[in-house]
């Protein structure tokens, strides 16, 4: 007689495998969920919540209109408590008075709003439209009412442009600082009749 007979081999594979599916069964049962699988499965979190076209605005403590921020769509992330935006777009107002525009592509924010990263196509407008800043990516802090970056920007006005790695802005005081290889072209202005 043998020991490992195909038999034999057989009927301890088809017990096992029973085995597996009744534990698999009773813990369905008990939990109406299929078991986690463990190893290299990634579980992917859906959004809590989303909105669509939002609008949110906020007041200073005197009751002027301080930020008003819009944004295509956004959705709450709970794993990093951060929320996504597509096309967010900001203006900023000083003394109920608007003074600066930012719109981007997409951009996430953290902290309760209190710090957002805006990626793709970057443009912060001066309220006069007459400078304008492009950067792929920046970092906002609406409450402070600043902004940073340390990738490329290119600095436009009426009279030419200027491109520099890095900036770091204080929207409250229309002050922007251009960082690093800093370099532009210009065309000066006509000189008044009356300077002659």
């Amino acid at each position: 007689m043998k020991l490992f007979s195909t038999r034999n081999i057989n009927t301890s594979i088809a017990v096992v495998a029973g085995l597996v599916l009744l534990v698999f069964l009773l813990f369905y049962a008990e939990t109406g969920t299929p078991p986690a699988l463990t190893g290299n499965t990634q579980v992917k979190l859906q959004p809590d919540f989303y909105l669509i076209k939002s609008s949110t605005k906020e007041y200073d403590e005197t009751g002027k209109l301080d930020i008003v921020m819009n944004s295509e769509s956004l959705q709450h992330n709970p794993k990093d408590d951060s929320i996504s935006l597509q096309k967010p777009y900001f203006q900023v107002y000083q003394n109920g008075i608007a003074s600066w525009r930012i719109k981007a592509l997409s951009g996430t924010a953290y902290n309760s709003g209190s710090k957002i990263d805006l990626e793709q196509r970057v443009e912060i407008i001066n309220d006069n439209k007459r400078t304008s800043l492009t950067t792929p990516q920046l970092f906002v802090y609406p409450n402070k009412k600043r902004a940073s970056t340390d990738k490329p920007v290119t600095l436009r006005n009426d009279n030419g442009f200027t491109r520099a790695i890095g900036m770091k802005a204080d929207l409250e005081k229309k002050h922007i600082a251009l960082l690093d290889q800093v370099r532009g072209q210009y065309e000066p202005t006509a000189a008044p009749e009356d300077a002659q």
